[in-house]
């Protein structure tokens, strides 16, 4: 008497608990590593055939960098957590230990300084704009005459005789006080006089900057004070900041963030970033544009063989895996086609 043929309901059932035993024992070990490998070399061999534009849309990515960037909800611990990274930073043990020459090799040290005080540099247009601003020649001009009016009409050694100081500050009630155009003018005047002094203070200060001894000597000041400050600890920023300072930067570091991500020109900046990639990397394959950043096959794989047997052991011993597996082959198992043929 031949035995009985189970019901397509249990055949089903069968089935699914044969298919999600066989990838349970494939997801770990040896065997989830050989698997991980096989169908990563399988996809990066097809880099070749899939441009940039094909993978994935520009305005998804655009939607995406704002999303980040601008869009979410940054959480109140953030700040919080700043000031807890800041105190771990400040009492770093390392930083007592470490000198500012390990961190920073001379060569980029020297070449950093080289490049600041090059011909037409960064400093010297920075010293251009403030030297020859407005701003500053009236500066320099009010220092320059608060310090010549205080010099001749107190710290004159003349000053020291009492009736010399007497008859000054007589003269000067007066001007105040029966004469006050008269005072306004003799100021106003000194002032004229102190511009034209200034003026010409800027111009030989000019030629002093516009030499290429002074760069010369100003790059051979900034070596020398390297050779001395490679030598210093990195803990030496302490004695200019305390811990509160240090949390207080990072604070209004994230302060200025939260107001600068909400701007249009961060907005604007973004778009502009996304559609540069993309116009010189959209209609290339991603290989190419793989190599370009210096991204191999061999760094995918390994990167990916590197996470996923510890993710995959996660989920396994949590469960989550089994579950994961019957939730979706067991609608394939259950559904009508596969019992129809179950049953035929």
């Amino acid at each position: 008497m031949s035995k009985a043929r189970p019901d397509p309901q249990t055949l089903a059932q069968q089935l699914l608990d044969a298919e999600v035993a066989f990838w349970l024992a494939n997801l770990k070990g040896k065997k989830l590593e050989k698997l991980v490998r096989d169908e990563l070399q399988i996809v990066v061999e097809r880099l070749d055939e899939v441009t940039l534009d094909q993978a994935v849309a520009r305005e998804k990515v655009k939607a995406t960098a704002r999303r980040y960037a601008v869009d979410m909800e940054i959480g109140g611990a953030i700040p919080e957590l700043f000031g807890e990274i800041a105190r771990v930073i400040f009492e770093f043990r390392a930083s007592t230990s470490t000198t500012l020459g390990e961190v920073v090799p001379d060569q980029v040290a020297t070449e950093f300084i080289e490049k600041i005080f090059e011909p037409d540099g960064m400093l010297a247009h920075v010293l251009d704009n403030l030297r020859n601003s407005d701003a500053f020649q009236q500066f320099l001009g009010d220092v320059v005459f608060t310090v010549l009016k205080g010099y001749l009409l107190e710290q004159n050694n003349l000053m020291k005789w009492n009736t010399v100081a007497t008859g000054t500050r007589k003269v000067r009630e007066w001007l105040s006080s029966k004469a006050p155009e008269l005072s306004d003018t003799l100021e106003e005047r000194a002032r004229q006089w102190l511009d034209s002094g200034v003026a010409s203070s800027l111009a030989m200060v000019n030629e002093a900057l516009d030499h290429d001894h002074y760069r010369e000597t100003a790059l051979n000041s900034a070596l020398a004070f390297w050779d001395v400050a490679r030598q210093w600890p990195l803990s030496q920023y302490r004695n200019y900041l305390s811990e509160q300072d240090l949390q207080e930067f990072m604070v209004m570091g994230y302060e200025f963030w939260l107001s600068f991500r909400d701007t249009d020109y961060l907005k604007a900046c973004i778009d502009l970033g996304v559609d540069f990639f993309f116009d010189k990397y959209g209609p290339v394959s991603l290989r190419e544009l793989l190599d370009d950043l210096g991204v191999s096959d061999d760094m995918i794989i390994d990167e990916i063989e590197q996470y996923a047997p510890d993710l995959a052991g996660l989920l396994t011993r949590l469960g989550l895996t089994e579950a994961f597996l019957r939730r979706h082959l067991g609608r394939f198992y259950a559904s009508k086609p596969v019992l129809t043929i179950l049953s035929a």
